[in-house]
């Protein structure tokens, strides 16, 4: 692993944990609606190897602040490599997007029911419909930017070809 590689991932958890924390969206970031517009950085695992790692400790950091930070750190962090690993198997395809409101939409939910008491299925509609309108209200978009070249300055080649073998290989690992 590079030093360019880490620096990358360290700028990805930075700005998850950043844009988790703007004042005015802090407030859904947590408990049952979830509304993280962090979450579409997640279009990156497809692209950059140091995306996925960046975006799980941006998650864990971001949990910290959390109503469940000594469990959501942990587990949040969790869901949200799943997702991603889930991602990168899948590749850079438009039904990817969907993976994260499935982790993330009825695995959250277990979280909040067991440690704020909320109410099981009422939390996977609000988790749920909060990470698909982050998914695909702004991660589709930004997928069809790197698609088209608008990120190549930092991503290179990798992102105008959009396919699994880009900067993630065919079988989820990572290429040089």
């Amino acid at each position: 692993m590079t030093a360019r590689i880490i620096a990358r991932g360290a700028a990805y958890a930075a700005l998850y944990v950043a844009l988790t924390m703007v004042p005015g969206l802090h407030e859904l970031a947590y408990r049952d609606v979830q509304f993280r517009v962090a979450e579409c950085l997640l279009v990156f695992v497809f692209f950059d190897r140091a995306a996925l790692p960046g975006i799980v400790v941006g998650t864990a950091i971001a949990n910290g602040f959390g109503p469940m930070a000594v469990v959501d750190v942990w587990y949040g962090a969790l869901l949200t490599l799943v997702a991603g690993l889930a991602m990168q198997r899948a590749g850079a395809h438009v039904i990817a997007l969907a993976i994260p409101v499935l982790v993330n939409g009825l695995g959250v939910p277990v979280e909040l029911h067991l440690l704020l008491d909320l109410p099981f299925w009422a939390s996977v509609a609000w988790v749920s419909l909060g990470e698909a309108v982050v998914m695909f209200g702004l991660g589709l978009p930004l997928l069809l930017l790197v698609r088209a070249g608008a990120f190549a300055p930092v991503l290179g080649d990798q992102g105008r070809r959009g396919t699994r073998e880009g900067a993630v290989g065919a079988q989820g690992g990572t290429t040089a």
